[in-house]
């Protein structure tokens, strides 16, 4: 029989840790699920302007970006990250999506990975509890903005991985 649990991250109010812990958690789950896609793969679009396992991955990271260091904090963004991000050229709303870099997995991941370790440094700065800042005609919190990313990137994720199968079967 397995036991399995996630206990927040050290070092953090518990329920930042806690989410954390579960961001850390999905980004396992959904890499592991993915395997190791080829350039081919990762820059296969199902049809023109349309997903891809790339895009995805740099979405990914452009949102934790957003809401961690630019909303959170008041940090305007790295224009060379942005760009390689994509940001520009990605429409998210509007369903219009870049040919990625052909670039493999590594490059990606490398990106997100230095996201993350500015992620998990930022939020120690996080005060804990109901801190909110005003947003489209609202105000979020802290807490919520964790929960947010955490509940982005196990949805994008998850897409990178049906295309990853759709790919193998398609080409």
């Amino acid at each position: 029989m397995h036991h399995f649990d996630i206990a927040p991250l050290a070092g953090y109010p518990d329920d930042y840790g806690l989410l954390l812990a579960s961001l850390q958690d999905g980004t396992n789950e959904w890499r592991g699920e993915l395997g190791h896609p080829g350039v081919d793969a990762i820059t296969w679009q199902p049809y023109p302007g349309g997903y891809s396992i790339g895009g995805l991955l740099l979405h990914i990271g452009a949102v934790e970006v957003y809401w961690f260091e630019s909303f959170c904090l008041g940090r305007e963004p790295d224009p060379v990250e942005m760009g390689r991000l994509m940001v520009g050229e990605t429409d998210v709303d509007n369903g219009t999506w870049p040919v990625p870099p052909a670039e493999p997995l590594s490059y990606y991941y490398g990106l997100l990975d230095t996201i993350r370790a500015r992620t998990l440094e930022n939020v120690r700065s996080f005060p804990a509890g109901e801190t909110a800042k005003e947003h489209h005609g609202g105000s979020k919190t802290f807490r919520w903005v964790v929960s947010h990313v955490v509940q982005h990137e196990a949805y994008h994720g998850g897409q990178a991985v049906l295309l990853g199968e759709l790919a193998k079967r398609m080409r």
